[in-house]
């Protein structure tokens, strides 16, 4: 009883302090002046048959993240992120360090900004109304211990970047992976829009691309990656279109399709609408997605989706999904069947 209510008296100290520090947050979310948390926590049940026409469900705890950002100084920025992702049958990705860099930058000042750490670099848009990630996402997301140099100008955006990737094109261990991105994106009352396209030497540096790839591959080429997107707006409507690819072929003894180097590309199509039923706001939305030689990423060639979500307050969401993949055909390694996967996912954001 003593040791409880030590405790007790040391939590009720330490929130005193906070309530009571001249640290004391003044936004929403701000844990201590000029610290604040944002979080994802995303719960589904899902119910998938795959191409053999085996069953599986279950409830997943699909992704966690928590995040902090640090405003020490007018010009100086810390990130830091943890993530936590479960998958049908399995752990995607255990607890890790997600991100963490710093921004050296003061956008009411100056329109440019340097960033260094571990970030998601921007190469590839990956927006969307559904409640599953989009292909291009699933083929192309990327993360590494990188440099960018940016601006943000008058609704004109770009950055360069550079990393040393897990691959090398020679015997050296250097920087010498880069990209670059560049976009425009403008929004009155009535209609938005926000187009842009990218670029990266190495398209195997995705995380997707990176896990076929043999270990340390031999006389390993780097194949270029270029990516674009479209996303108009309109009143309740809302088009996305985004597209990624491989420039060239990776070497067949690397990555393979059908008996040759592969040239993987993915794209994206989706429309929503979004309406009020008795002061609950809804969207409706639905997709059609592909990918081409592609089938060692377990990527299916099509996947055709619809979902509907309500909005049930500012932060909660509640979404149902229903997706058909369409495999490779047999000629081409895959089995030439379709798989179906309905999602009820219900989503925290703060």
């Amino acid at each position: 009883m003593a040791f409880r209510l030590r405790s007790l008296v040391v939590a009720v100290s330490l929130i005193s302090w906070i309530n009571n520090s001249p640290l004391k947050a003044e936004a929403e979310n701000e844990w201590i002046k000029g610290v604040s948390l944002d979080g994802l926590v995303k719960i589904q049940g899902v119910h998938h048959q795959d191409y053999q026409k085996h069953e599986a469900s279950d409830i997943i705890a699909h992704t966690v993240a928590l995040g902090l950002t640090a405003h020490v100084h007018e010009w100086s920025t810390a990130r830091l992120s943890l993530l936590y992702e479960e998958r049908l049958q399995g752990v995607l990705t255990p607890l890790e360090t997600d991100e963490a860099f710093i921004t050296l930058g003061n956008s009411a000042v100056a329109p440019v900004y340097l960033a260094m750490g571990q970030m998601y670099v921007p190469f590839g848009r990956f927006e969307s109304n559904l409640v599953s990630y989009p292909l291009t996402y699933e083929m192309a997301i990327t993360r590494e211990q990188a440099i960018q140099l940016g601006f943000n100008l008058a609704g004109i955006s770009g950055s360069i970047y550079g990393f040393n990737g897990d691959t090398n094109d020679d015997n050296n261990d250097t920087i010498d992976h880069y990209g670059g991105n560049l976009g425009l994106a403008q929004e009155t009352d009535s209609h938005s829009y926000d187009m842009g396209i990218g670029y990266i030497n190495d398209i195997g540096a995705s995380f997707a691309i990176a896990g076929v790839l043999p270990e340390d591959p031999t006389e390993y080429d780097y194949v270029d990656g270029l990516s674009a997107h479209l996303i108009l707006t309109r009143g309740d409507i809302s088009l996305i279109g985004e597209y990624i690819t491989a420039l060239n072929e990776f070497k067949v003894n690397h990555f393979a399709f059908a008996g040759h180097g592969a040239k993987p590309q993915a794209w994206n199509l989706e429309a929503a609408y979004r309406f009020n039923i008795s002061g609950k706001k809804l969207t409706l939305a639905a997709g059609y997605q592909a990918t081409e030689e592609a089938l060692a990423l377990n990527l299916p060639q099509s996947r055709i989706l619809a979902a509907l979500s309500w909005a049930i307050d500012d932060n909660t969401t509640l979404g149902l999904e229903y997706a058909v993949d369409e495999d490779y055909d047999l000629a081409e390694g895959g089995t030439g069947e379709s798989a179906k996967t309905a999602t009820l996912q219900l989503a925290v954001e703060f």
